[in-house]
């Protein structure tokens, strides 16, 4: 089954189009790129051709579609947009499937990292505005090759795979494991899609890897300072951003050339995005809105919504409109009367020689109500850390109990807040 076309397609219906659209531009060009060899765009066309014939999906319903970082999952996935279903790609547990995913193209989870995942319905319009302002903002091309190892199964990950292939360059595929510094090595990407925890373990194996790499978007967690100067200090060109699931990844991004300012800094929205702060307070700070073509319409299964994004996220914009984030609405904790802000205790003990890294939660507790917990990866004793940490932080906010430990991690790279909750329980 030949799906190429003899002429420049009409606008993109599906992300396969976008790879249909490369392969007639140019169909020797590499689409994917893995330990084990290249796969051209017109081998990938074909490939795709291959699978559709084999598939019996109903155009318009959700498909739960298993992915992992090899050739066999992307053309899975990419056959399911090109028969018209809306494929659900995940890696533990399948998602619930069958039912009408109505205009969306995709059905993609939350990240669930402080509390249960949610599909997002997302359409053609979201990803297509979403891709297309990361273009301009990175000023990306046919020419680059991305660094693709964040999972599959989450907007971080996947993204990178349609910014790619919207724009004819090439996708380095991978699952971030101790072969990747040799395989930036010699694939060479371009640009590179990570979370902070990669690109601490980057900079411990190979600083130069990563240093050759000309932009390294980096989100999806805080940024801890002590990282960002780590970086700067090796020639890693870090570039922060901020999105989400709802909004098809990225919101805003610092723009090539540019520095990071200041904790929290990911410069200005993206063409097509309006961010504003709701309510804020004395700081200017507040609960974050997001409007835009790349804002979804509602999680599945909800009532469809529609307008600005009122996020989790608390942020604030200075006068130039560049944003800075602060942490989430959720991460205020009240023990023993008193406000408590996580994340500000986080990025306190984050700048502490010798942390790894941190990730702060509130636990219950008898005395406190609440007690500050903090699980500290780090070669130091917990009670020099606490230590260290109340020269900084008022009273109150010296957590309570600290536990030294590596911190685990989900799929994506995030904190596994819940598990590190129940180690304290």
């Amino acid at each position: 089954m030949d799906l190429r076309p003899l002429q420049p397609a009409a606008p993109a219906a599906t992300p396969f189009d976008w790879v249909v659209q490369s392969a007639a531009d140019s169909p020797d060009g590499p689409a994917l790129v893995f330990a084990d060899g290249i796969v051209s765009y017109g081998q990938l066309v074909d490939e795709v051709g291959r699978r559709v014939a084999s598939i019996d999906a109903e155009p318009g319903r959700i498909v739960a579609v298993r992915v992992r970082h090899d050739l066999a999952s992307v053309v899975d996935m990419l056959a399911h947009h090109a028969v018209g279903a809306v494929p659900a790609p995940y890696t533990g547990s399948p998602h619930p499937e069958g039912m009408s995913g109505g205009d969306a193209v995709l059905a993609i989870a939350t990240s669930g990292s402080s509390g249960a995942s949610r599909l997002v319905p997302l359409t053609m319009t979201n990803l297509t505005a979403s891709v297309t302002a990361s273009r301009e903002r990175l000023a990306t091309h046919a020419g680059d090759r991305w660094l693709a190892c964040l999972p599959l199964d989450h907007i971080g990950g996947l993204s990178v795979l349609y910014r790619s292939f919207e724009a004819g360059g090439a996708a380095v595929v991978a699952r971030f494991d101790g072969a990747i510094p040799e395989l930036v090595d010699r694939a060479e990407p371009t640009v590179a899609s990570l979370v902070p925890t990669l690109v601490h373990r980057l900079l411990d194996s190979d600083l130069d890897a990563l240093a050759r790499i000309r932009t390294v978007l980096v989100g999806g967690a805080r940024l801890p300072w002590k990282l960002v100067e780590r970086s700067q200090a090796a020639g890693v060109h870090l570039t922060p951003t901020y999105g989400s699931t709802e909004t098809a990844s990225q919101v805003a991004t610092i723009a090539p050339g540019d520095h990071v300012r200041h904790p929290g800094d990911v410069g200005h929205p993206l063409n097509g995005f309006t961010v504003r702060v709701s309510e804020p307070d004395a700081t200017g700070a507040g609960r974050l809105t997001v409007d835009g073509p790349a804002v979804f319409a509602g999680y599945l299964g909800d009532a469809p919504r529609t307008g600005a994004f009122l996020t989790n996220d608390v942020g604030m914009c200075d006068a130039d409109g560049r944003l800075t984030i602060i942490g989430r609405s959720d991460d205020v904790v009240i023990t023993g009367g008193m406000n408590v802000s996580t994340s500000k205790v986080e990025d306190a003990i984050a700048r502490i020689d010798g942390v790894v890294s941190v990730v702060v939660v509130g636990v219950t507790d008898e005395e406190w109500g609440t007690a500050i917990a903090a699980l500290v990866d780090s070669e130091r004793s917990a009670e020099v850390l606490r230590a260290e940490a109340a020269e900084v932080l008022e009273p109150h906010e010296v957590p309570q109990r600290l536990e030294i430990g590596e911190v685990p991690l989900l799929s994506n790279g995030k904190p596994d807040r819940i598990v590190i909750s129940t180690m304290f329980t």
